[in-house]
Formats: structure tokens, sequence, C-alpha cells
């Protein structure tokens, strides 16, 4: 009995071996800090966040385990973003009555640590069970990793919301305009996850964390005013109406500021998951239990 229950607790302290795979799903919020919307400053703070315009998130993933506190993620997320002046503590962006949505379709790959190391669970062998008691049943990692996405951002005008990378509305591409923008660019995710065991292979989580992107277009603003007689000319005049939509001033005028391109946007996503792990084959655990029992001469 006392071979059996070293055995158990051998095999215990690796049981992330036979553990290692597991299925993740989950579903939450996402935001973003952009030019657009926000409170009295001047946008890219964590105190500008409009949560009138946070909205929902969806993914599925897969973890690989490496060892007790370290593990790779890599998971396949829909978000759906938005902002809008209306809602802006700042009387100038109230003013530059701007707005946008965007789905943003992303591929993460992560490295997790795990500051509170996963809980090990109950482990039934041959005429044993073991438990570590001594350990909560909770788990808490941090993580870091780079997430490619796609996105499209949206203008509304007259309750009908319309692409707008195409309607070059900083004069993208034209003569004396910004350069034009793609709809993939790159974020760096940074975050915070918990866990709580259910048992051996199942839990339940919580994990948010920041997007800190390569581009300033998630919202189409970046920049200054494009002259809107060129933009009417160039493009249409649907690009004119949603490149300026001030409600006061004089409208037309190119060089006006229209946003901030010292700083990149960024966005942000929480998810409550499900995960569920693979058991490895029970055969190869039940053969360390025969090895531990046999005596030794």
């Amino acid at each position: 009995m006392v071979f059996a229950f070293l055995a158990v607790n051998l095999c215990a302290q690796n049981s992330w071996r036979y553990y290692k795979n597991e299925f993740i799903a989950g579903a939450g919020y996402a935001g973003c800090l952009t030019d657009l919307g926000g409170g009295t400053g001047d946008g890219g703070y964590v105190k500008d966040i409009d949560f009138q315009t946070i909205r929902y998130s969806a993914q599925v993933g897969y973890r690989l385990r490496t060892s007790d506190r370290t593990a790779f993620k890599t998971t396949f997320s829909f978000l759906h973003v938005t902002g809008s002046d209306e809602f802006s503590g700042n009387e100038g962006r109230r003013n530059r009555n701007l707005n946008f949505r965007s789905n943003i379709l992303e591929l993460k790959a992560q490295f997790e640590y795990y500051i509170v190391e996963e809980p090990l669970g109950r482990y039934n062998g041959p005429g044993v069970t073991y438990r570590d008691d001594k350990r909560f049943d909770y788990s808490l990692y941090l993580f870091g990793g780079i997430a490619p996405f796609y996105y499209n951002p949206q203008g509304q005008i007259n309750g009908s919301w319309v692409d707008l990378r195409p309607l070059k509305t900083e004069g993208q591409g034209l003569e004396g305009g910004a350069s034009e923008y793609g709809s993939i660019a790159v974020s760096f995710p940074f975050g915070v996850g918990f866990k709580y065991l259910i048992n051996r292979q199942m839990s339940i989580g919580f994990e948010t964390g920041v997007r800190f992107t390569t581009t300033d277009y998630l919202d189409d603003v970046s920049t200054t005013y494009y002259d809107q007689s060129e933009l009417r000319s160039e493009v249409g005049a649907q690009s004119a109406r949603l490149a300026d939509r001030r409600l006061s001033d004089r409208r037309g005028n190119s060089g006006g500021i229209r946003g901030n391109p010292d700083r990149n946007d960024l966005y942000f996503a929480g998810f409550f998951t499900f995960n569920y792990k693979l058991a490895k084959d029970q055969k190869l655990q039940l053969n360390i239990f025969k090895r531990k029992k046999r005596p030794k001469f």
C-alpha cells in the first residue's frame, strides 16, 4: 500500500505530462482605445475607456503544457469593437462627430507562466486515491504573445454602416494624403488569467488582456482632414461626407487635426472560458504503479 501511495504521489507530481493537451472555448467582452470617443482627455489612456461602447467577443483555442508552471496557447477569436465621439466628455471630440465599428478576427499565440501552479486534483490509481489537499483549487497565470488580426472599420451615416478604408477619408494614396493602410495588422497581447478546477480534466476560467497594435487606423482616424473637394472628385461624395462630419467650424479645409498619429490604437478583451484536458493513455500511468509496487532485492 505504501509503494502504491508513493507511486501515485510521484505520478501526481508529474501529472501535467498526462494532461498536457487542453481545449478551450469562451465568450466575453471587447473594447478599444482609439482616437474616437472616450472621456475628457486626449485619448489613449485607461481612464479614457468609454464603457458605453464595450461589445462582445468569442474564442476557441488549444493549450499545450510544457511544465508544471509553463504553457503555450493558440486561440482564434472574434471581437466586435466600436467607438463614437457622441459619448465623449471632450468637447472637441464631440464636435468632430465621428464613429466607427469593426469586427476583429484574431489568431493569437501566447506563452503562459503560472504564478500559482495549476492544482493536481484527484487521482485514482489501482487501489488508492490521491489528492493534494495542500494545494489551492485554482491557478493564476500571466501571459504575453503575438496576434495577427484582420479588421475592417465602418462608419455610420443615415442609419447605414459603410466600409471606410475604400473611401480614403484622410486622402490615403492620394496626392498629399496619408499612406494607405491594409486590413491586416499585428498586436502584442499581455494580460492575466485565472482557472478554477472542477475535476482533473475540466476547469472554468477568466482571462483578460490588452493588445498593443501596429496600426493607428483601427478606427480609420489618424492624421488630418483632407480637402473635401478633392475627395468628392477623386473618390466620391460619400467619402467627403464621412471624412468631415464636424458639427461646427467651416468644413472643407484640409490640414485640420482629425486624429493623433503619434499613438497607435489598442484593443482589449476578456473571456470567460471552459477548459477540457485530454487524458493520455491510462495504461501508461498504470505501468508506473506496477513498476513501483514491484519489491526490489
